[in-house]
């Protein structure tokens, strides 16, 4: 499973909880954000892929090339989904905000 590179050491508190460094958060929400923009991305690639693919006559040369494309772009989607993951397990979680509040940091 994919684990970016910047994870720090955690240390043991007595209670045997892990609690994040704040250099382990921001990892994390970073991981978050950068998946989330490439899955987007990802989304139009293999939409516009499909598309391709499903009006290409089966014979045609170009076909292997595009369903090449597409088995790649669905695994760098599995690999979104694994960075998602470590995410969601470092306790980052998606939540509501009023636009507004938000506008305003």
């Amino acid at each position: 499973m994919f684990q970016p590179p910047c994870r720090s050491p955690r240390p043991r508190y007595s209670s045997g909880v892990e609690r994040l460094t704040k250099a382990d958060q921001a990892c994390a929400v970073a991981a978050a954000a950068l998946a989330h923009d490439f899955n987007n991305e990802l989304t139009v690639i293999l939409s516009s892929v499909s598309s391709a693919i499903a009006t290409l006559e089966p014979g045609h040369p170009a076909r292997p090339a595009l369903l090449d494309l597409e088995g790649s772009a669905r695994r760098c989607a599995q690999k979104c989904g694994n960075t998602l993951a470590f995410s969601l397990r470092h306790g980052i979680r998606p939540a509501r905000a009023a636009l507004a509040a938000v506008l305003e940091l």
